[in-house]
C-alpha cells in the first residue's frame, strides 16, 4: 500500500526555512539558492490552491508499465491547499483514488511549518470505513526498481538532507522520452497520453544534492532551468552508475504573474536496466487553480469520510 501512496504527493535547517509562498524571485545564484527555488517550484507555493479533477474522458494518470506485461493504470483525482496562515499548516494535499485496487481509497498528507514534525498522513479505507493514521514514509528507500517516488520529492526530501554543488551551466537539447504503448493496450483514458516525442532546447544548472545521510542512492544531478528553475531531467546515481532517470515536461499555468508559475503535466521515470516505466500523467484541461469560495475544511477527514467507492 505504500508503494501506492507515493505517487501522490521535502525539518529544514535555519538555511532553508524561509522558503515559503512568499519566497522572491533570485537577485543572485549559488547551489543552495537554485534548491530553494526548485522547492518553491515543486510545491507550487505561487498558487493558494489547486484542483485536478475527473471526468468521462479525461483523469489524472498513474501508470506503471514493464514491456511484455499489462499496463497497471490508477486513476485519480487532486485537491492542493497551500493558502494557510495559522503557523502550524504549512500545506494540505488531498488524493483520491478512481480506479484498481484502491477504488475510494483517499489520502491527506498535511506538511507542517514546524520542519522538525512528520508529515500527518490519513487514509479513508473503503471497505472497512475508516479513516487510519499512517507513519510517514521512509525517503531512504527506493520504492521498487523503476518507481520514483512524487512523495519523495515533494515532501519528504527535505532540503537540509541534502549538499549541493552547482557543476555548470549550460544550454541543452532535452529529447523527452514519453511511454510508447501498443494501441492493443490502450483504454479511453491511457488514449490519452501522449505518444509523440517532444524536444526542446533549455538553458540550465547542473546541479549535483548529494544526501547527508545514507540514501537509496549516492547522489542525483538535477537540470534546472535557469529562468523558471523547473526540473527537466533528474538522473540518479549508485556508485557512478545511472540508476534511475526522471523527465519532466512542463507547462505555464495561466493567470499567475510569477515567472516560476509552471506545473509539470508529463512525468516520466526509467530504471535502465530493467527498463520498468512510471508515468504521471494530468491533462491540463482538468486543472482549475486559485479555485476561489472554498473553506479550508474541505482538507479533513469529513471530507474522506464522504468518498464512495
Amino acid at each position: 500500500m505504500k508503494i501506492f501512496i507515493l505517487f501522490i504527493f521535502t525539518g529544514l535547517s535555519v538555511l532553508f526555512a524561509n522558503v515559503d509562498r512568499f519566497y522572491p524571485y533570485p537577485t543572485h545564484i549559488d547551489a543552495n539558492e537554485i534548491a530553494k527555488q526548485s522547492y518553491f517550484v515543486n510545491h507550487q507555493f505561487y498558487l493558494n490552491n489547486q484542483f485536478v479533477k475527473s471526468n468521462k474522458k479525461n483523469s489524472m494518470l498513474i501508470v506503471k508499465y514493464h514491456q511484455g506485461s499489462k499496463p497497471m493504470v490508477l486513476r485519480a483525482k487532486r485537491y492542493l491547499n497551500n493558502d494557510y496562515n495559522d503557523g502550524i499548516t504549512k500545506s494540505k494535499d488531498l488524493i483520491i483514488f478512481l480506479s484498481g485496487n484502491l477504488r475510494g481509497t483517499g489520502i491527506l498528507a498535511r506538511e507542517y511549518v514546524d520542519s522538525t514534525k512528520s508529515l500527518e498522513i490519513l487514509m479513508w479505507l473503503p471497505a472497512l470505513r475508516k479513516v487510519r493514521r499512517m507513519a510517514e514514509p521512509s525517503k531512504n528507500i527506493g520504492y521498487s526498481e523503476a518507481d520514483i517516488a512524487f512523495l519523495e520529492e515533494t515532501k519528504l526530501r527535505r532540503l537540509s538532507d541534502d549538499s549541493y554543488a552547482l557543476l555548470e551551466k549550460k544550454k541543452m537539447l532535452f529529447d523527452f522520452a514519453y511511454l510508447k504503448l501498443d494501441k492493443s493496450l490502450l483504454n479511453r483514458f491511457t488514449r490519452k497520453l501522449p505518444q509523440k516525442q517532444v524536444s526542446a532546447t533549455y538553458e540550465v544548472y547542473l546541479l549535483k544534492a548529494t544526501p547527508k545521510e545514507n540514501a537509496w542512492y549516492d547522489y542525483r544531478i538535477d537540470y534546472v532551468d535557469t529562468k523558471h528553475f523547473t526540473i527537466h531531467r533528474t538522473h540518479f546515481y549508485v556508485e557512478g552508475k545511472i540508476v534511475k532517470t526522471v523527465d519532466r515536461q512542463w507547462k505555464r499555468v495561466e493567470g499567475i504573474k510569477d515567472e516560476r508559475a509552471y506545473m509539470w503535466d508529463y512525468w516520466y521515470s526509467i530504471n535502465p536496466e530493467t527498463h520498468f516505466e512510471t508515468v504521471n500523467y494530468i491533462p491540463t484541461k482538468i486543472v482549475k487553480n486559485n479555485v476561489e469560495n472554498v473553506k479550508s475544511s474541505f482538507w479533513s477527514q469529513k471530507t474522506l469520510k464522504k468518498i464512495k467507492r
